[in-house]
């Protein structure tokens, strides 16, 4: 797009154009051609906002060559959001033709990992309003902002939240003065395309509104936040008259866009300078609902929980991490900007670029890798690549390579030529000595107040030079006050890590990032176990207490402290003493289990810490938070509104716990031979919800199956006696049939099955290589064919073989036997679901409330198991039944052993809605497919091997 400063708005159904800067605005605004005097407030405001926002600030090479940031427009990179897609263009005839008969690639130009993701196929789905079969890309924010007038945008720390915000508004401030370039084009918005911009962090506002009467029990007093912005507008910007532009703004329909940086940043709970973060969330949503205004909240995804999504209703999308185009893009953006600012020779850029891309596809660096989907720790590898040359392999490394990159600049360099040891006069004062000695201490205790607009904690200067002072007379300093004050003035000069801020009254950390990792030092270095456990629960300190603990693990004298803080998290003393409720308990195996997993329980090993008994305590308090069936119903109860103090873990939480229980080794299900001949040599005869053994049984008896509608005949059938797996078979299930041989031994599969295994050269399920990532493993394995699941079980059968019931054998349900085990009670009743007849919540099922786009770990929704104790059975996966499919119900009793006809899907699928999530939904599928659209998964049923019909027509 070329700059133009022609613009149009659309006013009383006609269109203006202008090429007065502001006009198109203006018009919006105030529903009318602007007078020049309001339209030069207005174009003063944007270019006060322009320049507010046009710089980058750069930490990790140095002050001496970034002091000045880098431009935003030339850093900015397009973001991506989890969970939402949007079609690229309709499949042509040829690709629907080969899609069909599994020939159809995604053009490796179109992959993720080679373009951005506005080109970057993720899937083949049919559209649901065309019903054409589709390429799909991920829906970048932008369009997500457009889409949404009240928006919660969530992502890890680093992840971008804020850079696109602010990034936002200053394209959205040169787009209202006209300047409609490649620089200020937003995704998914036509360049006619205006709203205000107003930008303003949650924590600024908490700090503005503390003492006010905002009237949250009685009337609210919405003028108060309106009065807070407008005071913002005017110091912050210039704006003069704003209540009058924003006024104007109001009146209109979705002509302001409020950006709320930063709710995570907002304590807890209230305190002499801010207001709490219930409170300010409430009473911003209050506001939405009084002004027809665009919100936009940033957060923390940690941070955003079940309780404030209750108070706004507001959809929450959380960014997405970066992928390989994305990265590719990054890199080759950054290394040159580094060159522009003579932090690199030219040479240089195509060098280092490609050691990094290299590093990144190493499959022995995978956790560089998995680092590197985070634009921040991205941008950290880059600068301590173009520093060091070489990259550490662990993220609180890379922070105190940069913290050591930044204080070292003080050991070499300032603006006088003075080394900071020079400028204190004695050279035996480093960097390094100043961070041990004083600055973590004191980044502490910042952090235990963040004073600042954006978290940053604020470190008066009198306190940073008494700090010096007493640290230079222990280390006997000559006139420690002089060499204090001489100390302050170099930092002054040495701006890259520590800003005077407020005319040289404070001092705060160049980036959050940073600071946390220097409390987190201090925290686990310094201050008692006990003090590290009283703020493990502030979500401001989660950061600092994985930055510390992974310091330690580089300390001398760490491993003890490591085992200490995980043996007493783990540990359920407390809780079985009634010191400790139990929800909390299982708060803490979690954070244990992700402290192991964040720095890497192979590394642990080599540390002489008890790591095996660590873990299998981890293990066993997972799976009882899994398997506590009063805390499910509590859980339901929250859900439901009900206030509980504290909270119980909702499903969100349990499934972090399950994915965690993945790494470590879930022992609800039976994965080696060993372990099903276990499970299998005593079966339990007693129908029930009761206990945790695998199989469970169904007896024998006269059942009605199917006639759900009035378009459907039910059926009376008899069946014997049989058993059926509590779980899907999962990732961690199927591994073992692959590792057995599962695809290269043709004996296990069935005639037909053995030639679609040959023609299509099949060695695993659809989309393998993302299902055996660690935390995956628990998750029902996808993408699997009729035939493949007909060859599990065949195998699984002839491994159990002297464990199984005379004339039983393990194999694919029919259709009776699965609904039998889906809807019937112990009473011999059918239930709509296969919990009762209370609608569908995400606790008990897995179904479209989860943005994760795959299946999620099995039997979280515990109050979901039906009478038998069979879970799952409806949502996350569909499951196959070993039935052709017929429109009427057909035959639901006899099972195939072989057949290239339409077979029948039981159970719904995780991107289904609640309304779905019934034991009567139904749907069908070759059992030749085995793609993304129906991911089928499947379920082990025992059953009597004489209802299998093997001469299939």
């Amino acid at each position: 797009m070329a700059d133009s400063t022609d613009g149009s708005v659309n006013a009383d159904d006609s269109e203006f154009y202008g090429p007065v800067v502001g006009v198109n605005l203006g018009t919006i605004i105030y529903g009318r051609p602007p007078e020049d005097a309001e339209r030069q407030r207005l174009v003063a405001y944007l270019e006060q906002v322009t320049k507010s926002h046009n710089t980058l600030r750069v930490v990790g090479v140095g002050s001496s060559h970034l002091a000045s940031g880098i431009d935003l427009a030339s850093a900015y990179m397009m973001l991506a959001v989890q969970g939402r897609q949007r079609m690229l263009r309709p499949l042509t005839a040829e690709e629907v033709e080969a899609y069909q008969q599994h020939r159809f690639k995604i053009p490796k130009e179109l992959s993720a990992d080679r373009c951005l993701p506005d080109h970057a196929v993720l899937a083949v789905v049919e559209d649901s309003q065309s019903g054409q079969l589709a390429l799909f890309r991920a829906e970048l924010a932008t369009e997500t902002v457009l889409a949404h007038p009240y928006l919660v945008l969530c992502g890890p720390p680093g992840s971008g939240k804020s850079t696109f915000a602010k990034h936002l508004v200053w394209a959205l401030a040169q787009r209202g003065r006209d300047q409609i370039n490649h620089h200020t084009g937003l995704l998914g918005w036509n360049d006619h395309q205006r709203v205000l911009p107003v930008f303003m962090s949650l924590r600024t506002l908490a700090g503005a509104l503390i003492g006010k009467d905002l009237g949250l029990t009685d009337t609210p007093n919405i003028g108060l936040l309106l009065d807070a912005v407008c005071a913002h507008l005017q110091t912050k910007y210039g704006l003069e008259q704003p209540r009058e532009l924003l006024k104007a703004g109001l009146k209109g329909s979705l002509t302001v866009l409020f950006v709320f940086d930063g709710l995570d940043e907002v304590p807890l709970e209230a305190t002499a300078a801010s207001l709490d973060r219930r409170s300010l969330l409430t009473f911003v949503r209050l506001f939405a609902s009084a002004y027809a205004a665009r919100i936009l909240i940033t957060c923390r995804s940690r941070a955003w929980t079940e309780d404030y999504r209750q108070i706004t209703q507001w959809p929450m999308v959380e960014l997405a991490p970066l992928s390989g185009g994305q990265m590719t893009q990054f890199i080759n953006t950054w290394f040159p900007l580094l060159h522009a600012k003579g932090v690199i020779e030219h040479e240089a850029i195509a060098r280092y670029g490609a050691q990094l891309m290299q590093a990144l596809r190493d499959p022995q660096r995978r956790r560089l890798r998995d680092m590197a989907d985070n634009p921040l720790l991205l941008s950290m590898m880059i600068f301590v690549l173009a520093r060091k040359g070489v990259l550490p392999r662990d993220r609180h490394s890379l922070y105190d390579d940069i913290l050591k990159q930044l204080l070292g600049e003080w050991d070499t360099t300032s603006r006088n030529g003075q080394n900071l040891g020079q400028a204190v006069g004695d050279d035996r004062i480093t960097g390094d000595e100043v961070r041990d000695q004083v600055l973590d201490r004191l980044c502490y205790q910042a952090h235990l107040t963040a004073t600042s607009a954006d978290g940053r904690g604020r470190i008066p200067s009198r306190e940073l030079q008494i700090a010096l002072m007493e640290y230079f007379a222990r280390v006997n300093v000559a006139d420690p006050y002089r060499a204090a004050e001489r100390c302050v003035a170099y930092i002054d000069q040495c701006s890259g890590l520590l800003q005077p801020e407020d005319e040289g009254m404070v001092y705060a950390f160049a980036h959050l990032t940073l600071q946390e990792q220097s409390a987190g030092r201090h925290l686990v270095f310094s201050e008692s176990l006990d003090q590290l456990l009283a703020l493990r629960r502030d979500d401001r300190w989660r950061e600092p207490i994985f930055l510390g603990v992974g310091c330690l693990t580089k300390a001398r004298l760490g491993s003890a402290k490591i085992e200490q803080l995980l043996t007493t998290l783990v540990d359920s003393d407390a809780y079985e003493a009634g010191e400790m409720h139990q929800y909390d308990w299982y708060r803490d195996l979690i954070l244990a289990a992700e402290l192991g997993a964040d720095c890497d329980w192979g590394l642990l090993h080599g540390k002489q810490i008890k790591v095996d008994r660590i873990q299998r305590r981890l293990r066993a308090g997972l799976v009882n938070l899994l398997e506590d069936y009063d805390h499910a119903q509590a859980a339901l109860a929250y859900y439901n509104g009900q206030a509980m103090e504290p909270a119980p873990l909702l499903v969100r939480e349990r499934q972090k716990g399950a994915e965690l229980l993945a790494g470590l080794g879930d022992a609800r299900y039976p994965v080696s031979i060993e372990q099903w001949q276990q499970v299998t040599c005593q079966l339990s005869t007693q129908f029930g919800r009761e206990g945790t053994h695998y199989w469970r049984y169904i007896p024998a008896g006269c059942y009605r199956v199917g006639g759900w509608d009035g378009d459907e005949q039910a059926t009376t059938v008899e069946l014997p006696s049989y058993w059926v797996g509590r779980f899907m078979v999962t990732v961690d299930q199927y591994r073992a049939f692959i590792e057995a041989g599962g695809y290269t031994n043709d004996a296990w599969w069935t005639t037909q099955g053995l030639a679609w295994k040959k023609e299509t050269n099949r060695t695993e399920p659809w989309g393998w290589n993302g299902q055996i990532e660690q935390e995956y493993r628990n998750q029902p394995v996808y993408g699997v064919s009729g035939y493949a699941a007909m060859a599990y079980c065949q195998w699984l059968s002839e491994q159990l073989t002297p464990w199984l019931p005379q004339g039983y054998c393990i194999r694919l349900a029919s259709e009776a036997e699965w609904e039998v085990a889906a809807a019937y009670n112990a009473d011999g009743q059918r239930h709509t679901y296969p919990w009762g007849e209370q609608p569908a919540t995400p606790e008990h099922a897995v179904y479209d409330w989860s943005d994760e786009r795959r299946p999620l770990s099995v039997g979280l929704g515990l109050l979901g198991q039906a009478a038998c104790g069979m879970l799952d059975s409806v949502g996350n996966l569909w499951e196959w039944a070993a039935v052709r499919y017929q429109d009427n119900g057909g035959d639901r009793q006899q099972v195939l052993a072989d057949s290239n006809d339409w077979m029948v899907l039981r159970g719904s699928l995780y991107y289904n809605n609640s309304t779905k999530i019934l034991c009567a939904a139904r749907d069908w599928c070759r059992p030749d497919d085995d793609d993304v659209y129906n991911c089928p998964g499947f379920r082990c049923f025992l059953a009597p091997r004489s209802y299998v019909l093997h001469a299939a027509s």
